[in-house]
């Protein structure tokens, strides 16, 4: 029996394999609400004989169905990149057709099993090993209902009741770490062997939620500090501070070692590349992640004193700006992004912009979108200092958003 609430309406992720069409079959028997969603890669001849398959099948229960056919060849880490589509797949829908609680996948004990020795294989140090019953995967909720059911017996539970499902050709090769795990380990266990490594799951669960109470309790720290943390606190305070940027990103020990490297670097500023859209930075006696930073090339023209508020920076010059070396007959002016070229008037001097970013340890975050205010003959008559611990009051008419999000 699943243990879900008769009130909400699922997402089912079903692929037309013996798992997800037993979770299909069980969801009608228990009169649950819910829709199926299918994606098609087209890595496989029968694929497409295998959608047109499943969408007879809700037409005949009468569920509704969404198909994502994939047109992108799929020829390098195919495994991750089908992860990704079908999720991002899943997200479109809970984003586009209100109603959906969340998304319901025929994970069961056999991929829990896997994906443990597999995590261990790898030496990752997850948020959780082996699978969660729920958790989040793309800003939407996923749920597991079938993680104590065996594959042998979802697959019975299919020719018991006649449900169609197709296998997949390509879970046959063991080309895959899975499917090795799967093949050469999993499928050979004795049910004395799956309580004991079940048993072994919960205990490194319990360890690893110890782990991750004492991480929740060191609040932010300094990069000297981090780096006197021991090894697996090291990784899993880092793991707590990517996952505020991407909620299901877990940091592994190759990516740990690469960003100890940084940290103990003599250099203040740096940005490691930790995936192809996240970012590592270090700056100075701090560090953080953020999305991969964008050439952001901005120009605001500002005919007259006004008031604006832009993703960089806000200006209030609606009132006295001599504190900013601006007058009436500065305008037109613009503020644009500084150039490290530019020749900046500071106490009677011309200083050069690449000068003063040193000079005040700006983060590299902060450079290429610092500001730079021109008058009307497009000379620099003002740039803003800045200032590690700079808070804005009622008083500030013109400061800069240092830490906007990098997000696109």
């Amino acid at each position: 029996m699943l243990n879900l609430n008769k009130k909400k309406t699922y997402l089912l992720a079903c692929s037309y394999g013996p798992d997800s069409m037993a979770l299909f079959q069980m969801l009608l028997n228990e009169g649950y609400c819910f829709s199926v969603a299918h994606v098609n890669y087209h890595l496989r001849e029968e694929s497409t004989k295998e959608t047109e398959s499943l969408k007879r099948f809700c037409n005949e229960k009468h569920v509704p169905i969404f198909i994502y056919d994939v047109k992108e060849t799929i020829e390098k880490n195919i495994e991750e990149k089908c992860r990704e589509i079908r999720y991002q797949f899943f997200a479109d829908i809970l984003y586009n057709h209100k109603g959906f609680d969340s998304v319901l996948v025929g994970h069961h004990q056999d991929d829990l099993i896997e994906t443990y020795l597999l995590q261990k294989q790898r030496n990752i140090l997850p948020g959780h090993y082996g699978l969660n019953e729920e958790n989040i995967i793309f800003g939407i909720k996923v749920i597991r209902p079938l993680l104590d059911c065996k594959k042998s017996e979802l697959e019975a539970f299919c020719k018991e009741n006649q449900i169609p499902y197709a296998l997949d050709s390509s879970n046959f090769l063991d080309v895959y770490s899975r499917n090795k795990i799967r093949h050469e380990v999993v499928q050979k266990m004795s049910d004395k062997d799956r309580r004991t490594i079940l048993a072994e799951i919960d205990d490194e669960n319990l360890k690893l939620a110890a782990l991750y109470k004492e991480v929740d309790a060191l609040g932010e720290l300094s990069n000297e500090d981090i780096l006197k943390l021991p090894p697996n606190t090291f990784r899993l305070y880092l793991t707590k501070m990517a996952k505020e940027i991407v909620p299901d990103f877990e940091v592994s020990k190759k990516v740990a070692i690469e960003i100890r490297k940084v940290l103990l670097s003599a250099k203040p500023n740096v940005i490691t590349p930790v995936t192809k859209e996240l970012c590592f930075y270090k700056e100075y006696e701090t560090c953080f992640f953020d999305f991969v930073e964008k050439d952001e090339n901005y120009s605001y023209l500002i005919e007259k004193p006004c008031v604006i508020d832009t993703p960089f920076f806000y200006l209030d010059f609606s009132g006295d700006t001599s504190n900013r070396n601006v007058n009436d007959s500065s305008y037109p002016i613009i503020v644009r992004n500084a150039h490290l070229e530019d020749i900046v008037p500071i106490n009677n001097y011309k200083v050069k912009v690449r000068r003063l970013f040193i000079d005040w340890k700006m983060p590299l975050s902060l450079r290429k979108r610092w500001p730079v205010i021109l008058n009307k003959d497009n000379e620099v008559i003002y740039i803003p200092r800045y200032q590690k611990d700079f808070v804005p009051n009622e008083q500030s008419n013109f400061y800069v958003k240092k830490r906007f999000s990098l997000k696109k």
